[in-house]
């Protein structure tokens, strides 16, 4: 064998070539699993690295479980599916003989195999605080619904399993399981001994439980938090996670009755905070929260409302935003819409015509001082005041804007024609996605002078036209490489 190849980076590099490595967030990391167990049977030099790559993430406990000898487990039908078990408990020689494997996984996330899952009891056993710890010295993430397979077993079950385990290295760790049950269950302890290194937690849990009671002080490495799915009532230890002064991540559900300015405290409130996704009930809570949000690094916010904004909710919120990029220079992304409704098949409220939901000039004002804006998306209940002189002035405003998604949910006669998206695009060249409503009666004589070509999507449902096939024809030249146009 050639002396290169004995060479830990280059060998890396080589089996690099066999993991298909998406660099998308919801895209899973593929690997060519019979090519590497080949690889690592060729010889001494290549069996570790190739180990290494093969059992880095797994989505089940079975690959492990099978490694064990045969006359200890077996294969039996648990709730319709096919499921490993133990057939009898293993001593500790046969336990910890898995750990030439184990030692190497360091995650059980999503992956390109779907092995079968185990039965509840050998969750339990590998899990428990003796054994996790020894089995998975390196396990730094840990989705519990993929591992667990949490459609199979009841919700509280993946908690106890967790708060069973000794897990030092772990950083990630997801519960994301979901049960409906007639009966009323008890609130879930999460407890802090089990991950004391926790960087990033997401609880999403649904359909008739408690609060999970999680005292967030107990985890000061907390940098992303995922609490999207929690209940409308006050989650335990909510005072506790305002103050985390490492979070930079959160996504959460706010009550109905959360109100900040009820918390009276001389600790900075959301010290690190760098994106913010938040579903409230009204949009005085997220503006409450913003204004006294401390942290100058703040360049993210994602609102979803579940009631309809006035005029004067929304003027306030953006003014709240305007002292957000004062305080924040790296601002850049603003959504704003309201739950569970979207503008191409709209949840009127039975007060949808109320004038109050309109949005004038002036409440869009705040936004236009927010230079370093490169995501915008506003879906309001009513008529946004956009024509074309606003547009102008979005256009010197945000030079950099990607996503501009700018429409009204009710009908209305739109103001910006067809001349006005030319100026946008022909001042905004990075702009990708574009949804506007706009006049299209009057299409211009002649081909665009300029053809922007970053515009990738662009959405005009709502809009008034006469020609539709002349409108479509001028915008996909002025345009040419747009990947999707809605007209209607």
């Amino acid at each position: 064998m050639h002396a290169c190849l004995r060479i830990a980076e280059i060998l890396d590099l080589i089996i690099g070539f066999m993991v298909d490595d998406t660099h998308e967030p919801d895209k899973f990391c593929g690997i060519r699993h019979q090519d590497l167990a080949r690889l690592a049977r060729t010889c001494k030099a290549f069996k570790d690295p190739a180990l290494d790559v093969l059992w880095r993430t797994q989505s089940s406990l079975s690959p492990l479980i099978r490694c064990l000898p045969s006359r200890l487990r077996t294969t039996k039908r648990y709730w319709g599916r096919r499921v490993v078990s133990l057939r009898k408990e293993p001593s500790h020689e046969d336990w910890f003989s898995l750990q030439r494997y184990s030692h190497r996984i360091r995650a059980f996330d999503h992956c390109s195999r779907s092995p079968r899952p185990v039965c509840k009891s050998t969750l339990d056993t590998v899990f428990s605080p003796n054994l996790s710890q020894k089995l998975f010295p390196s396990l730094r993430t840990l989705d519990l619904a993929v591992v667990g397979y949490g459609s199979m077993f009841l919700v509280p079950h993946s908690f106890l399993v967790i708060n069973s385990a000794s897990l030092p290295q772990l950083v990630r760790l997801t519960f994301a399981t979901s049960y409906k049950s007639s009966c009323k269950l008890p609130p879930i302890h999460f407890k802090p001994a089990c991950a004391p290194s926790l960087e990033a937690l997401t609880i999403n849990v649904r359909d008739g439980f408690d609060p999970v009671i999680v005292n967030f002080g107990d985890f000061p490495r907390l940098r992303s938090l995922n609490l999207s799915d929690l209940p409308f009532h006050p989650f335990h230890g909510g005072w506790e996670l305002i103050h985390l002064q490492y979070l930079c991540d959160l996504t959460v559900t706010l009550p109905d009755g959360f109100d900040i300015d009820v918390h009276s405290s001389t600790q900075p409130v959301f010290p690190s905070l760098q994106r913010l996704s938040v579903s409230v009930g009204s949009l005085n809570q997220v503006t409450n929260l913003l204004l006294s949000t401390t942290s100058s690094d703040l360049s993210s916010v994602k609102v979803s409302c579940r009631s309809p904004a006035t005029q004067s909710d929304i003027h306030a919120l953006f003014r709240a935003i305007e002292h957000v990029n004062e305080r924040s220079p790296n601002f850049c992304t603003l959504e704003v819409h309201k739950e569970h409704c979207s503008f191409t098949w709209p949840i009127l409220p039975a007060n949808w015509d109320d004038p109050s939901h309109d949005l004038p000039r002036s409440t869009l004002a705040p936004l236009l001082a927010c230079h370093n804006l490169r995501v915008l998306e506003l879906y309001v209940l009513g008529e946004p005041a956009i024509d074309d002189a606003f547009v102008a002035m979005t256009a010197l405003a945000w030079p950099d804007i990607e996503v501009l998604h700018l429409c009204g949910l009710r009908g209305y006669i739109p103001r910006v024609s067809l001349r006005g998206i030319r100026e946008l695009l022909q001042r905004c060249q990075r702009l990708r996605s574009l949804y506007i409503q706009i006049d299209g009666t009057n299409v211009p004589e002649g081909e665009p002078e300029m053809r922007p070509l970053s515009l990738e999507i662009l959405d005009i449902f709502g809009s008034r036209m006469t020609d539709t096939l002349a409108v479509e024809r001028y915008l996909r030249i002025l345009a040419p490489k747009l990947k999707s146009l809605i007209l209607y």
